[in-house]
């Protein structure tokens, strides 16, 4: 559209064209209002996180309003063809400009849908563990244990291998304990299942002590005990050190490898 046309476009606009456009606005506003209010109580019932939400919510409020700047511009005799083609060139160039930032708000939609984890669960997500601190747009956020941040893009958490350790309520700590071939094997478990009477250790299920494997230089008892998932480190470490006590205060040796090498002297020939 040329100035000359832009001129004539504005000077044939009279007050009995702009009276049905304005009624259109108004009413327009207040339809839009009332849709989004109406949106908004269906993903309250919905129960989706917050962030999925404000996502939902901007992408309506961005579709409502475009389409009555279409119906406005239509009803003054605005070719509204060309308007759609523009916009969807527009919109195709912006995409591709933000292809990465698209795809991570796309990954964002497939975790908060599918719920893998939610915030404050202990997960992994590839090569990374941490406690979820918040799911974004375009990252999620994760609490290590020995105090740092990492974000991970949500097109990498939905693509991934996630483990979420939280979402059971529940975990089971398993500690492999060599001792020697000289301990008796009741005596080892006594000395292991007194090591997992720890406070914060579930007794439903109960600590089990199972003889594993036989190793070179040791026999291999495996401990199982289930905790609470928040507590799943404190009970490893603490049960970890008691079992070192418990198997030095029965004498039981805990062995390392050794080689014995022996040598025979050689032979003259005479």
């Amino acid at each position: 559209m040329d100035l000359a046309s832009i001129k004539k476009f504005f000077a044939s606009l009279t007050l009995q064209k702009l009276v049905p456009v304005i009624l259109i606005v108004v009413i327009g506003l207040l339809l839009v209002k009332l849709l989004l209010k109406l949106f908004d109580r269906v993903l309250e019932r919905s129960r989706l996180e917050r962030t999925m939400f404000s996502f939902l919510r901007a992408a309506m409020r961005t579709l409502l309003y475009t389409i009555l700047v279409l119906v406005a511009a239509s009803s003054l005799g605005v070719d509204v063809t060309s308007l759609v083609a523009i916009l969807s060139v527009v919109s195709l160039a912006i995409s591709l400009a933000v292809q990465n930032a698209l795809s991570n708000v796309v990954g964002s939609v497939t975790l908060l849908t599918t719920h893998p984890f939610h915030v404050g669960d202990f997960v992994e997500i590839g090569s990374d563990s941490g406690t979820v601190e918040e799911i974004s747009v375009s990252y999620t956020k994760l609490a290590t244990v020995d105090g740092k941040r990492i974000y991970i893009p949500n097109s990498d958490a939905a693509s991934a291998r996630i483990c979420n350790y939280s979402v059971e309520g529940r975990r089971r700590v398993d500690l492999y304990i060599g001792v020697s071939y000289d301990a008796p094997a009741e005596k080892v478990r006594e000395a292991l299942l007194a090591a997992a009477q720890h406070p914060k250790a579930l007794q439903d299920p109960a600590p089990l002590v199972v003889l594993n494997n036989y190793q070179d230089s040791s026999i291999q008892y495996l401990l199982m005990l289930w905790t609470a998932s928040g507590d799943y480190l404190d009970v490893r470490f603490a049960v970890n050190e008691a079992v070192k006590r418990e198997l030095d205060a029965r004498g039981i040796a805990i062995p390392y490898p050794q080689l014995d090498v022996h040598f025979e002297p050689q032979k003259r020939n005479t």
